[in-house]
């Protein structure tokens, strides 16, 4: 199996907190600063940020075959205001690491092997953003002659309180090459706008700051009181995620969620609880020469308490299973929800005219909750899906629940196949020890019962990884998945889906108010 190269050669970090590592546990260090950055304008005139992403996805991030492999310089998180409550990065000059990693991955994917090394990703962006344009004025421009001279590969956006629904408070830095270049396009670029623009742009240490129009000074005096880069917080956060490969954001949620609520202008969210949210959450997008890998971690929210989680139960399935989703702590972390819960249910019935909806299933299905709903859970709630052609009327599909009360569980699912007006013929349900066994068909749920070792299968180690201690865990074997629609699927999107072998999700308690999670798309 190869080694993850989420590790950078000369790894950037941003300046860390005192007591703070540089580093996460497994000794994975923050990825290098890369350099440059894609460019941003309005959303008439300038280059679309998405657009990035759809130029990587596409074969731009070929380019890193041809860059130099050693990354560094400064990230947008250093000239952005430091009381931002979200943001966002995009960096095509990522760490060595992940440059050899994403060629390694993007050439297995066909769409993508045969433009490796060959475009500048800016340029595709260029085109895209371009074409799309309002009017000829854009058109004028040449990638190659007005932008490319002084265009980076690093573009950041923050998000900070205040603003309006119409104009938000955001900032967004473009890393340039040469100031005084970038400020005569991106101001020609902004005069396309036959209406006016409504934007302002300040240049700050490398970068090119666009702001709307009325508060480029104050964005510029927020930077000057300190940057994003040197809050502790976002430091910190940022450490405990790693590797932030191409694409890396953190949100504040205590401050974010109300903000958001307030620029919407939506009355619907629980104002209690938006007052009561606390934690942020830190994301990056990266590669492994196996896989890309969307990998997150949330501190602070202190009203989750740590749940241990085990992943034991979806590792002993049988080593033919196509499709696999577990959930291990859930009648813990019912028992922490549940009030709150019970109070949104209550609050959405009242709405609709309701007085007690809890009250009327317990009654109905003859259960008391939560309590019978944490005997159904259990300590592990295990759905699975084995290898099939799904010609059948009914897929074959099948449960695993370990309960502290295996019988109670087991009586339970009786009762809920009578209410729903399923006999015997539709569900076989048997119980062994601690755990229920639940299937479509008898010979399933003696398969589920017998268990076997996809935990042992190199495309589950590489799409879930370590899965003794995981609260959530999702697997797809693609390679299943594709056997069952040849023939019907042809062309690019044929050889597309049969470039990726399985995806994999997981989410691990780490501790109070603190979790990590993976979601990996692993290729053939």
């Amino acid at each position: 199996m190869t080694e993850p190269t989420h590790g950078a050669d000369q790894p950037y970090t941003y300046p860390t907190p005192a007591g703070e590592p540089g580093t996460v546990a497994g000794g994975v260090a923050l990825s290098d600063d890369p350099q440059p950055g894609p460019t941003v304008s309005r959303r008439r005139t300038g280059l679309l940020v998405g657009g990035v992403v759809t130029a990587l996805v596409l074969g731009g991030a070929g380019a890193f075959a041809i860059q130099t492999l050693s990354g560094g310089g400064s990230q947008p998180a250093d000239v952005l205001p430091g009381d931002a409550y979200a943001y966002l990065r995009l960096d095509i000059d990522p760490s060595a690491g992940q440059k050899i990693a994403a060629v390694r991955f993007l050439g297995t994917l066909p769409q993508v092997k045969s433009t490796l090394g060959s475009d500048d990703p800016r340029k595709k962006l260029w085109d895209l953003a371009s074409k799309d344009a309002s009017n000829d004025c854009v058109a004028k421009f040449s990638f190659d002659n007005d932008i490319a001279p002084w265009l980076g590969d690093r573009v950041g956006a923050a998000i900070r309180p205040g603003g309006t629904s119409d104009a938000p408070n955001v900032a967004v830095a473009v890393q340039v090459k040469d100031e005084s270049a970038a400020k005569d396009t991106l101001n020609r670029l902004f005069a396309c706008d036959r209406g006016g623009s409504d934007t302002e742009l300040r240049m700050k240490d490398g970068y090119a700051i666009i702001t709307p129009r009325g508060v480029g000074d104050a964005t510029i005096a927020a930077v000057d009181k300190g940057t994003l880069s040197q809050n502790a917080t976002f430091t910190s956060d940022m450490a405990a995620l790693g590797e932030q490969g191409v694409m890396s954001a953190w949100f504040d949620m205590g401050t974010g969620l109300k903000e958001i609520q307030t620029l919407s202008g939506t009355t619907g969210m629980d104002t209690a609880a938006l007052a009561s949210a606390k934690g942020r959450l830190a994301t990056a997008l990266r590669f492994d020469a196996d896989y890309v890998e969307m990998a997150g971690v949330v501190r602070g929210a202190d009203a989750a308490k740590a749940v241990q989680g085990d992943g034991s139960a979806v590792a002993s399935l049988p080593a033919n299973t196509m499709a696999a989703l577990s959930v291990s702590g859930a009648d813990q972390m019912l028992d922490s929800a549940w009030p709150q819960l019970k109070k949104q249910i209550d609050g959405l019935a009242a709405a609709e005219g309701g007085s007690d909806p809890i009250g009327e299933v317990e009654q109905q299905l003859g259960l008391t909750l939560p309590d019978d709903l944490k005997v159904l859970l259990g300590r592990s709630f295990t759905l699975a899906m084995p290898e099939q052609d799904l010609d059948a009327d009914l897929p074959v599909v099948g449960a695993k629940v370990v309960s502290s009360d295996a019988k109670r569980a087991d009586e339970l699912v009786g009762r809920l196949m009578e209410s729903l007006g399923a006999g015997s013929d539709v569900l076989t349900h048997k119980v062994e020890g601690d755990q229920v066994f639940v299937a479509t068909t008898p010979d399933y749920a003696d398969d589920l019962k017998a268990g076997g070792k996809l935990g042992d299968s190199d495309a589950f180690r590489l799409a879930v990884g370590d899965v003794s201690k995981a609260n959530a865990t999702l697997f797809v074997d693609l390679d299943m998945i594709d056997a069952l629609v040849k023939g019907e699927v042809h062309g690019e999107a044929k050889s597309f889906i049969e470039s990726l072998r399985a995806v994999g999700f997981t989410a691990t308690s780490t501790g109070n108010g603190e979790g990590a999670f993976t979601l990996r798309v692993l290729g053939d």
